[in-house]
């Protein structure tokens, strides 16, 4: 109907995009539909045998992540938007997650999905997640941001929820020092799920919205903390950066 009437169709998932594709262009004559597909948040199946999992596009991150946690599964996908972008979002902007260092980006994450371009329905004619003859005409939908179709369903891989979840951080007295010990831990090849360094603006930002109410006890220990890393270690608070760190897996590995 859109090819008939000649009109411009724009998909919209979590609105979260930061790219300006879901801009309606000022010089556009043509009439515009906002194709809203949050309605589709469906898990459609889940194969535990295969370890994956087919879900309508529309569907938002935490929601998916959730349902599938249900059923001791995660897909381990964890932009920062993940409490409002959509999956079909995810692979049309070839997101990639914080803990990306185990679960991979959303390329390594997708076996199949389908697109309803105006031409009709792209999709591959197995379900598999690699294919060595010709060229994977799914890399030429991700990350195109919806112009050449709209992604209805998605079939990605799943794994077991980790048994373990640890947080950390490291504080460095200098950005360089950080940079460098990154650089280190990937050369390595031992980085944890997540690994993110927070300059000084950052650090600072997030002490000063940092929510209160602990305990007298999380209260000293963090004085204690604060007194360990300026006055013996020395590290000047207007130049120090922090890193956190994810770990997860197995209690062994850990």
């Amino acid at each position: 109907m859109a090819c008939r009437h000649n009109i411009v169709v724009i998909p919209i998932g979590g609105g979260t995009c930061v790219t300006g594709a879901l801009l309606c262009p000022m010089e556009e004559k043509r009439m515009i539909v906002s194709l809203d597909t949050t309605q589709m948040n469906k898990i459609l199946w889940i194969d535990e045998n295969n370890l994956s999992v087919c879900v309508e596009a529309g569907i938002i991150g935490q929601d998916l992540e959730r349902l599938l946690s249900i059923r001791g599964y995660c897909t381990g996908h964890e932009p920062d938007s993940i409490e409002f972008s959509s999956l079909g979002g995810w692979v049309a902007t070839r997101a990639s997650g914080m803990k990306k260092n185990v679960y991979g980006n959303i390329e390594d994450l997708v076996i199949h999905f389908k697109t309803v371009t105006p031409m009709g329905v792209i999709e591959k004619n197995c379900q598999v997640p690699r294919m060595s003859g010709g060229p994977d005409v799914h890399h030429f939908v991700m990350g195109s941001e919806g112009t050449l179709g709209v992604v209805t369903e998605v079939i990605m891989k799943i794994r077991p929820l980790p048994l373990c979840s640890k947080y950390g951080s490291l504080v460095f007295p200098k950005f360089e020092a950080g940079v460098a010990c990154l650089r280190e831990v990937a050369k390595q090849r031992c980085a944890p799920a997540s690994i993110r360094l927070v300059d000084n603006d950052q650090f600072q930002f997030g002490m000063a919205v940092k929510p209160g109410g602990k305990s007298v006890f999380a209260s000293f220990m963090d004085s204690l903390k604060s007194f360990y890393v300026t006055k013996i270690k020395g590290f000047n608070p207007n130049e120090l950066c922090v890193a956190t760190l994810l770990f997860e897996g197995s209690h062994e590995a850990q």
